[in-house]
């Protein structure tokens, strides 16, 4: 039986419907699933396909910050109530791994190579099913009225401390999202700590705001709140394309190309339904629909890569080294929150 209590079933249902079906599944037929994924069209052809395949429902918390997933999986190590951690860099997954918190599962359906190229764990704790990349956009409309004409926009990470952006860009909080934290690190990861530091802090001072909830990234730039943004460039592809937003970008030199992966919750409710959860998040339906919609990096060798976006072994990428990154999270965020000013 399930372990989900009347609150949380309640914030499930709130946050995503419960998706039926035409085969009839029993109470312990379904999956509790937690993820960021912002696009709610997305999550439900996946979902209802799922159903379809397996007579399993699924019931989805979706919120769109990873660190608060992960802290809520860890406040609720005692009972479990998410079978699967859906979508989340595969820096969180190695912190939830090391606390004992997720079971080790390797699925047939992943690509042979993907252990070799870092796409998924050796031990089977995470299995990476897409690619996210960081880039600098802004509102076009919004720049030409605040910077006019003879302001170029930003083409590089550098470009990003003129002082003529002071006060001009709205950036993810690193301490609640994966995205503000993957670009602060890959500041320390292309110049050195120190450096690295240096530039963050002179970073932040041109920051208008930075988003808790990391999609308000790309919404508030959308609105004019500020011309430009920092954020994952296939939520960027979304707006210019599916939403027709005033939006153009660019992928800079020496950023960051991040795994996206799910796992499964030791002690989750429903293993078997959570292991037959991550061989689909390898399948062809879903990370073609998740290319299509989301514009994300597809792992499965025979889906296209997101109308929009270079090929991945078209970029200059930084050495992101992610067993750094875990060890040094909760550091690099403490530090983050003292020196920043926000």
């Amino acid at each position: 039986m399930s372990k989900l209590n009347t609150t949380l079933q309640a914030a499930l249902l709130a946050a995503l419907p419960i998706l039926t079906g035409t085969v009839a599944a029993s109470a312990q037929e379904k999956v509790v699933v937690y993820t960021v994924l912002p696009e709610a069209e997305t999550n439900r052809e996946m979902n209802e396909e799922f159903f379809k395949r397996t007579g399993i429902k699924v019931e989805m918390l979706n919120v769109p910050a990873v660190g608060t997933l992960a802290a809520r999986i860890r406040s609720e190590k005692d009972r479990p109530r998410a079978d699967v951690f859906a979508a989340a860099p595969i820096d969180f997954h190695e912190g939830l791994a090391k606390d004992g918190l997720l079971l080790a599962y390797k699925s047939p359906l992943t690509p042979p190579d993907a252990v070799e190229k870092g796409y998924a764990d050796a031990k089977g704790y995470w299995t990476g099913w897409f690619a996210s990349t960081t880039a600098i956009f802004w509102n076009r409309d919004r720049f030409k009225s605040e910077l006019g004409e003879k302001v170029a926009p930003p083409a590089t990470w550098d470009d990003l401390l003129k002082p003529e952006f002071k006060g001009k860009i709205i950036s993810a909080n690193p301490q609640t999202s994966a995205v503000g934290f993957v670009q602060l690190a890959t500041q320390i990861f292309r110049l050195g700590e120190d450096k690295g530091w240096d530039y963050n802090i002179k970073f932040a001072r041109n920051v208008a705001q930075y988003t808790p909830s990391a999609p308000l990234t790309v919404t508030l730039v959308e609105k004019g709140e500020a011309p430009i943004g920092v954020y994952w460039l296939g939520d960027i592809l979304t707006s210019r394309f599916n939403r027709n937003q005033p939006i153009d970008y660019i992928v800079p030199p020496d950023n960051a190309v991040v795994v996206w992966a799910g796992s499964i919750v030791k002690g989750g409710p429903n293993p078997e339904g959570a292991r037959k959860y991550i061989d689909f998040l390898n399948s062809e339906f879903v990370q073609a629909l998740n290319a299509k919609n989301g514009f994300r990096h597809p792992f499965n060798p025979k889906v296209a890569p997101p109308v929009g976006a270079p090929a991945l072994t078209d970029m200059t990428v930084v050495k992101y080294d992610m067993d750094w990154a875990t060890e040094n999270m909760d550091r690099l965020r403490k530090k983050w929150g003292q020196v920043s000013g926000h």
